[in-house]
């Protein structure tokens, strides 16, 4: 019995990295099930896994089978076989869609099994994330069903991948560096020293021994998130603004967990460093957003980690994904 995930790197390593997160968790918690990664840029993988590209196409990494997105002949071979086992379970991670060799097995080859397919969206405090979640939709085959899964903040969502390394609330450390990873800047740093690119087990590590937080993208904010350390999160800038939505929704999250006198310099750092990019440095100045902010951290500490900690009662994604299902007996 499998589970396929389908993942496509759109920006940066932010999709490979939640998909990754995501697979080595699944193959972690459970043992009924094989994992199976399909994935279109084996390069991205390849870093964030920590494994020399030549060395992972058609291979198992840590438990998951690993698979070439554009690799139409040899895909469409090994998926359709047996009778389609490998296509039981679709994880469908970020609306990437399918492959065209999928689409024909799934659509035009007719597969005889029952196929459930699980649209596994992007983190948001948003409230549609609750609307959405485990709600069905129509495909153009009876045999091929969709639902949504959605991550989130609450306990009415999946929650977060709060993978083995994550399940406990790391020490703070009051005297360790400050990371800085957002748009404004074209790479990570480290009390101002450019960092190298690094496996994502590296990153988690060199993350939580960060006295502050200045990070981008779902894959970083989420473990931000979970490590009880003072963060400031950078949204993906998008026209009008619309960034600053998601901000709000996260920061509104986050409020219940702070007195208001500490809150109010979290909301200016995050809304300062959200409108950064569109209006430009000579109207906001970044590093005075900063230096403020860092400045405030050791009587942040108790709220941010407060916060992580409730966001753990949720549970783990990975493990309500697997008794979600279970429940709905998706596989026979």
């Amino acid at each position: 019995m499998y589970i396929t995930v389908l993942c496509k790197v759109v920006d940066n390593f932010g999709d490979i990295g939640v998909a990754w997160r995501l697979c080595r968790r699944l193959s972690k918690i459970q043992s009924k099930y094989k994992i199976c990664l399909v994935v279109d840029d084996l390069d991205a993988f390849s870093l964030i896994a920590g494994t020399p590209a030549s060395t992972v196409i058609a291979t198992t990494i840590e438990g998951v089978e690993i698979f070439d997105w554009n690799d139409d002949l040899f895909c469409h071979d090994v998926f359709f076989s047996n009778g389609g086992a490998r296509l039981g379970i679709i994880l469908e991670l970020f609306q990437c869609g399918r492959p065209d060799w999928m689409e024909k097995i799934l659509f035009e080859e007719k597969l005889e099994r029952t196929v459930q397919i699980i649209m596994i969206d992007y983190l948001t405090a948003e409230k549609y994330a609750e609307d959405f979640h485990c709600l069905k939709s129509l495909t153009r085959s009876a045999r091929v069903q969709k639902v949504n899964f959605m991550p989130g903040f609450t306990e009415h969502t999946g929650g977060l991948i709060i993978d083995e390394e994550w399940e406990e609330l790391p020490p703070y450390h009051k005297d360790g560096p400050v990371l800085e990873f957002t748009y404004n800047t074209k790479c990570a740093y480290l009390d101002n020293q450019k960092l190298q690119f690094m496996p994502q087990t590296e990153w988690d590590k060199m993350m939580k021994q960060c006295r502050v937080l200045f990070v981008r993208g779902e894959e970083s904010m989420s473990r931000a998130c979970l490590s009880g350390i003072p963060f400031v999160w950078q949204a993906y800038p998008q026209s009008e603004e619309y960034q600053l939505v998601k901000v709000k929704a996260l920061l509104e999250r986050m409020r219940p967990h702070f007195s208001p006198q500490d809150f109010e310099v979290v909301e200016e750092a995050w809304l300062g460093i959200n409108t950064l990019s569109l209006r430009g440095a000579n109207e906001v100045n970044d590093e005075a957003i900063y230096n403020s902010f860092i400045a405030a951290t050791p009587r942040l500490v108790p709220f941010f980690r407060d916060f992580a900690l409730s966001l753990r009662k949720n549970g783990d994604l990975c493990a309500n994904l697997m008794t979600f299902i279970e429940k709905i007996a998706i596989i026979e």
